[in-house]
């Protein structure tokens, strides 16, 4: 019994590092508060949608929290900027993916997770980055956080821009299926969203925020 105590306290506490090192990342980047929390949450929601079971929901959810660990390689001067990129910082920033898999590459521990943080920045259509993967060829893992991210993104304010009607983020999702999105993980989403499970963890970040 206390072996067994041992190995769940060790789990507990790698968790535990693993959601400081996130949130290490966020203040530095400070514009993007609550980013992780909202997409390792709507990443587990979508993947709970797409049927998977207890253990799998577990490494969405450690995924969400690394899928952006690389921004610790980019500088803080492109990080913390309140305006848009320049094209040359936006290449800066597109090392983040890789920069993210290299760091967990030699845990064997993380090594499930690397696929998360590696390719949620790929497109369906093979346009994205770093690989330009398309279809198929992009990891699953990819695949899920991607919606996942990009829906973060655009419901988000920047101090350039006021962040997308939660609706209207659907339509964009609904419009690009296929082209930046897989259409099955684009569904899911939807589905979820419909469900009232992505308007949730919208309204808890809400009231986060307010407290």
């Amino acid at each position: 019994i206390k072996n067994a105590q041992y190995v769940v306290q060790l789990e507990n506490d790698f968790q535990t590092t693993l959601r400081l090192l996130a949130n290490a990342i966020e203040l530095r980047d400070h514009y993007t508060v609550g980013h992780t929390w909202r997409v390792t949450n709507f990443s587990v929601a979508l993947a709970d949608e797409l049927g998977y079971d207890e253990e799998k929901l577990r490494e969405v959810e450690m995924g969400g929290v690394l899928h952006d660990i690389g921004k610790i390689g980019v500088p803080d001067v492109i990080l913390s900027k309140p305006d848009r990129l320049t094209n040359e910082e936006y290449e800066i920033m597109k090392v983040h993916p890789t920069k993210g898999a290299d760091l967990m590459e030699d845990c064997k521990k993380l090594e499930p997770l690397i696929p998360y943080c590696k390719y949620h920045h790929e497109r369906y259509d093979g346009q994205g980055y770093p690989a330009k993967l398309a279809g198929g060829d992009i990891p699953i893992e990819g695949r899920i956080v991607a919606v996942a991210d990009t829906f973060d993104a655009m419901t988000s304010n920047r101090p350039y821009r006021k962040g997308l009607d939660p609706e209207i983020a659907i339509d964009e999702i609904e419009k690009n299926k296929g082209t930046q999105f897989d259409p099955v993980c684009a569904d899911a989403f939807i589905r979820a969203y419909r469900d009232g499970r992505i308007s949730h963890i919208l309204q808890v970040h809400l009231q986060n925020e307010k407290s």
